[in-house]
C-alpha cells in the first residue's frame, strides 16, 4: 500500500484533531507525538509514539507501507533504542512527524482503519529506556541549586568565579543509565565521619529533577558546534534523574569532582518529546548579557517546562496514600540553556555521536517549595520532610518512590505531557 505524501499542512492536522479516542487535549495529543522503545510480543523491541491513551507501533505501521517513501531503513523500527532513528537529519524527523500527524488526525479517512490496527493500549505496555548512548555529560547551571546546594555544604560559601562564565559540568558513566520504574539499589562507597574514611552503603541518598537534551547526528573529533545550531543537533527533551549520593560526594569532590557518588544510576524518561513539538514553549534566555561571544546566540532556546517532583514511602505506598509533592520549578529559570551547554561541551572540538545524552543539571527555582533535591530542601538533612504517613525526611529511606513529571504548552493550545519518570530505592545489596 502506498504511503500517502503528507500534503495536508500539520497546522490543518492539528485543527482537525485526532481520531484517536481522548487524544485531543490531552498531554499526548497530535501537537506532540514523542517517542519511545517498547518490549514486543514476538521478545523484540519496537519504536512507538504516544498518542492519547495509545501508542502507535511504528514498525508495524511500516509494514503497511504507510512509511515506504520516506528516508529510513525499516530495520530501526525494531531497534532496542530511538539510536538509528537519530541518525537522520532534522529534516527526515520532520518529515516523519508530518507523516505521523496526517496517519493519526481525521484528515486522514482512506489509510484509518491500518492506522488503527497499529495501536496499542500505553497502559499495557512495558516501556524500556529509549537511549543508548555512547556519552553523557551532566551540567550544573541552575543559579538558585548552585547557589543553595553552596549553603547546604558550607553557610559562608561562594559560587566559583567561573559559575558565571561557562556551563559547569562533568562526565558520567553511560552504563548505568537506565529506564523509569526501575528499582535504584542504595550504592556503597566512601564518606568521612568521625575523622576517618568508611566504606559502607550511601546515608545521604539523593534525586536530582532535571531536563535531558537528546542528541541527533554526528560530528567528528575536532569540530566544534555553535549555540545557534541547536536546533541541528539536539532532536529532543527527555526527563532525567541524576541520583546522588551526598555524602560520598562530599568526600569524593575535595579536589576534583563526584565520581562514585554519581555513577551508579541515571534514569531517564520512557518519551521522549521532539523539539519541534516545544515551540510554544520556547523562551528567551536571560544570561547572555555577559557570556564569552561563543556562548551567545539569539535564538529562544529555553523552554519553560512546569515541572514537579512529588515522594511515596512504602508506607504510604502500602496504605494507598498519593505521593506527596515535595517540589514545583519552571525550567525557565535555569541560568544556562540547552544551547549554550552544547557549544561548551563541544568547545574544545570533542566529537558527537547520535543517541548521546546530556543532563541541565538540577532545576530548581527561586522559592523555598522549587528545590530540586533533598540536599537544597533540607539544608543538607538538617531539615526534614513531613509525610503524611507521619515520618519524615532529610535524604531518601529504602523504599521511598521518586516521581518526576513535566509539561509544556502545546501547539493546539493544551498540555503536552512527559509522562513520569519513577524510580524506587532498594537496599543495598
Amino acid at each position: 500500500m502506498a504511503g500517502p505524501h503528507g500534503s495536508t499542512a500539520p497546522e490543518t492536522c492539528l485543527r482537525a484533531g485526532s481520531f484517536v479516542p481522548g487524544a485531543d487535549g490531552s498531554g499526548f495529543s497530535l501537537a506532540n507525538l514523542p517517542y519511545g522503545v517498547a518490549a514486543a510480543k514476538d521478545g523484540g523491541t519496537h519504536l512507538v509514539v504516544a498518542i492519547g491513551g495509545q501508542a502507535l507501533d511504528l514498525h508495524v505501521l511500516a509494514g503497511t507501507g504507510l512509511l515506504d517513501d520516506l528516508k529510513f531503513d525499516p530495520a530501526i523500527w525494531q531497534d532496542s533504542s530511538l539510536n538509528g532513528l537519530l541518525r537522520y537529519s532534522p529534516e527526515d524527523h520532520a518529515a516523519l512527524r508530518a507523516r505521523l500527524q496526517f496517519l493519526l488526525s481525521r484528515e486522514n479517512e482512506e489509510t484509518r482503519a491500518p492506522v488503527e490496527a497499529a495501536l496499542l493500549e500505553r497502559e499495557g505496555l512495558d516501556l524500556l529506556c529509549p537511549l543508548a548512548p555512547g556519552d553523557f555529560v551532566d551540567f550544573y547551571s541552575s543559579y538558585h541549586h548552585a547557589a543553595r546546594s553552596m549553603k547546604a555544604i558550607r553557610p559562608d560559601a561562594e559560587l566559583h568565579p567561573n559559575w558565571t562564565h561557562m556551563p559547569v559540568g562533568y562526565h558520567s558513566r553511560t552504563g548505568t543509565i537506565c529506564a523509569s520504574g526501575q528499582e535504584i539499589i542504595r550504592p556503597h562507597g566512601q564518606s568521612f565521619a568521625k575523622g576517618a574514611p568508611r566504606f559502607t552503603p550511601s546515608r545521604a541518598l539523593d534525586f536530582e529533577a532535571e531536563i535531558g537534551f537528546v542528541m541527533c547526528g554526528q560530528t567528528r573529533q575536532g569540530t566544534r558546534i555553535a549555540a545557534s545550531d541547536f536546533a541541528t543537533h539536539v532532536f529532543g527533551l527527555v526527563l532525567l534523574n541524576d541520583w546522588s549520593a551526598r555524602d560520598f560526594q562530599g568526600w569524593e569532590s575535595t579536589p576534583l569532582g563526584p565520581f562514585l557518588a554519581k555513577s551508579f544510576a541515571t534514569q531517564v524518561g520512557a518519551w521522549i518529546v521532539p523539539l519541534a513539538a516545544l515551540d510554544g514553549a520556547r523562551r528567551r534566555n536571560r544570561s547572555q548579557e555577559d557570556a564569552l561571544s561563543y556562548l551567545c546566540h539569539d535564538e529562544a532556546f529555553s523552554y519553560a517546562l512546569d515541572m514537579e517532583v512529588a515522594l511515596r514511602s512504602a508506607a504510604m505506598r502500602d496504605s494507598g496514600i498519593d505521593a506527596q509533592t515535595i517540589a514545583r520549578m519552571d525550567f525557565a529559570e535555569m541560568y544556562w540553556d540547552g544551547a549554550q551547554q552544547l557549544a561548551h561541551l563541544t568547545a574544545n572540538g570533542a566529537s558527537t555521536r547520535p543517541g548521546d545524552l546530556y543532563g541541565s543539571g538540577t532545576v530548581s527555582g527561586p522559592n523555598e517549595d522549587g528545590c530540586g533535591c533533598l540536599l537544597e530542601a533540607t539544608k543538607g538533612g538538617k531539615d526534614v520532610i513531613a509525610l503524611p504517613d507521619g515520618t519524615a525526611r532529610g535524604w531518601l529511606q529504602d523504599g521511598d518512590e521518586v516521581i518526576i513529571g513535566a509539561t509544556a504548552k502545546g501547539a493546539d493550545g493544551a498540555r503536552l505531557s512527559f509522562g513520569t519518570l519513577t524510580g524506587r530505592v532498594a537496599p543495598a545489596v
